[in-house]
């Protein structure tokens, strides 16, 4: 039987060219003469014999065949098979210790390497697998099969910036593709580098320039450039093309705001509504959904203030444009600007329940509490049985230190809406700190029992309960669950501190105030804590230390002040 028929037989036989081409190559330049023409011929045949079974389905004849062509003549390709059908059968360190074989023989050869990366990434491995591309790549850089693998595996590995710059390799190698071009944007876009996400896009819409996707992305990227007239370009040649879009709609309308076109701000929020026109309320409301966005879009600031400067022009006699514009003075620090504006709301607003409560409220936040009290005064004369009414009553009564009669307020405020959270906690707080500890208690319990899980509950609960030094077990367990849940907030953290220093576990209690300090080194109680913990430790050099921070940022603390000359 000569080579050639061999190969023709084989050729039949069997689907899988390569594996067998790589066998007789490694026939052809072995020396096979030395193991004897027959040993050979028995070796090709029960390779024959394998794949043949292997193609049948027959597994184990195939891996017996295998394994009976190896005692004959032992082949980089015979242990490649033996290792695919391993794999295939999910044996995955049987599959590994067979490749390893293979390699022994051919430890550079790609598809080897290829199918032991491919092995270690099945196994979870991924570090290992990415080591393995990339020596495949030393052997042969433009490999494009490994190259996009190796990219691959860098993303999840988390090591984008590797990932970016095989993928850019690629598209130099084979151009660009589809995939490919997603990946890189998507890792582009995690750098948020705007600019690069721009060209991927462009590249992406020469290979399909009709994608809405691709089209929506390009726009919102203008968008985050401030390039807001190509985006608006965009935004409406994709417009015509998809008039149901509501998304492009949306997008559209924040861009003629954004523009100060807002008359056609309006008029294509209303085809997004299926209306004409827009009435006034309708105009305020579209104005405080962009005002209320602020927090997320920054953007939002410039659209509520054409909007709402709009609607003060157009209708000079209502209040709710001046407040607004107010707001948006106030938030970028032009106070007396702001302060201006809320009282030309107010005096246009005259006895409006709304106004007085928004307006009194934020003078009480912005400080002017005489302001907000006088204001508040007269909304609770107008309207003594709303609930906020009498809440926000009672914060700037709680501010000019009127505690007991501040109380009253909280209570009736509960009284008309018995399941408001946040009066309830307020309430604790100004029990506790007259002393009604009991009531303060109770108020704690009926919040929790109506949300168990209320974080800044737990925490005001637990940290009264320390300062008393009762239940200080179960003021850790509430203030536990808390630094679970918002690792991060100092105030949180430096309860539970504080109540390990309550149960005289000092260490504890210094590493979780050091790190409350970590995030906010601006509060003096922080300090004072610090500087207790500092001094149960015996540590008087740290301990006066932060005494003396605390008292640099609260001059007036005269138990500090006791505490420094002890």
């Amino acid at each position: 039987m000569t080579l050639e028929l061999l190969l023709l037989i084989i050729f039949l036989h069997v689907k899988k060219f390569s594996l067998i081409i790589t066998f007789f190559l490694v026939l052809s330049f072995s020396p096979v003469y030395s193991q004897g023409i027959q040993d050979s011929l028995n070796s090709i045949q029960f390779f024959i014999d394998g794949k043949t079974e292997e193609i049948k389905g027959d597994v184990y004849a195939a891996l017996e065949n295998y394994k009976t062509a190896l005692k004959y003549y032992k082949s980089p390709g015979i242990y490649y098979a033996i290792s695919q059908l391993y794999s295939e059968q999910g044996k995955m360190q049987d599959a590994l210790f067979e490749i390893n074989n293979a390699l022994r023989f051919s430890p550079y050869d790609i598809d080897y390497l290829e199918h032991k990366a491919r092995i270690y990434y099945t196994m979870d491995n991924l570090q290992k697998a990415a080591e393995i591309y990339e020596n495949i790549l030393e052997i042969d850089s433009n490999f494009t099969y490994g190259l996009y693998n190796l990219a691959r595996i860098y993303e999840e590995l988390k090591k984008p910036s590797k990932a970016i710059v095989i993928y850019e390799k690629l598209t130099d190698i084979a151009g660009f593709d589809l995939e490919i071009l997603r990946r890189m944007y998507d890792i582009y876009y995690g750098y948020q580098n705007y600019e690069k996400c721009l060209e991927v896009i462009q590249y992406a819409l020469r290979l399909d320039p009709y994608s809405s996707t691709f089209l929506q992305q390009l726009g919102a990227l203008y968008v985050k450039l401030n390039r807001d007239n190509e985006a608006r370009k965009v935004f409406e040649d994709f417009y015509i093309l998809n008039p149901e879009n509501k998304n492009i709609q949306s997008e559209l309308v924040k861009l003629y705001f954004k523009g100060n076109e807002t008359e056609k701000g309006f008029e294509n929020f209303a085809k997004l509504l299926g209306r004409d026109t827009l009435n006034y309320g309708e105009k305020v409301q579209l104005g405080e959904l962009y005002f209320n966005s602020i927090s997320q879009d920054n953007a939002a600031v410039g659209v509520a203030k054409n909007i709402f400067g709009n609607l003060n022009e157009k209708y000079p006699g209502e209040w709710i444009p001046y407040y607004y514009l107010a707001e948006l003075d106030i938030s970028s620090q032009n106070t007396q600007a702001g302060v201006n504006k809320l009282q030309q709301a107010l005096n246009l607003a005259d006895t409006t329940k709304e106004a007085l409560l928004q307006i009194g409220f934020t003078f009480f936040r912005i400080g002017m509490n005489d302001k907000a009290n006088e204001i508040l005064t007269r909304g609770i004369s107008l309207y003594p049985e709303d609930f906020r009414m009498n809440y926000f009553y009672g914060l700037t009564l709680q501010r000019k230190g009127e505690e007991p009669e501040a109380v009253k307020y909280f209570e009736k405020s509960l009284t008309i809406s018995p399941d408001e959270i946040s009066v309830m906690s307020t309430l604790a707080l100004a029990l506790n700190g007259l002393k009604r500890y009991e009531e303060a208690d109770d108020v704690y319990e009926r919040a929790l029992k109506l949300d168990p899980y209320n974080v800044l509950v737990l925490n005001n609960y637990a940290y009264n309960l320390s300062e008393r030094g009762v239940k200080l077990e179960r003021a850790l367990d509430m203030s536990k669950f808390t630094i679970e849940k918002e690792p991060n907030s100092s105030s949180y953290l430096d309860t539970y501190g504080w109540i390990n220093y309550k149960l005289g576990r000092y260490e504890e209690a210094k590493k979780y105030i050091e790190k409350a300090v970590s995030i906010s080194g601006s509060s003096a109680v922080l300090m004072e804590h610090l500087g207790d913990v500092y001094d149960a430790l015996k540590d008087y050099k740290n301990a006066k230390k932060y005494w003396e921070k605390a008292l640099e940022l609260n001059p007036n603390n005269q138990q500090v002040k006791e505490k420094l000359k002890f």
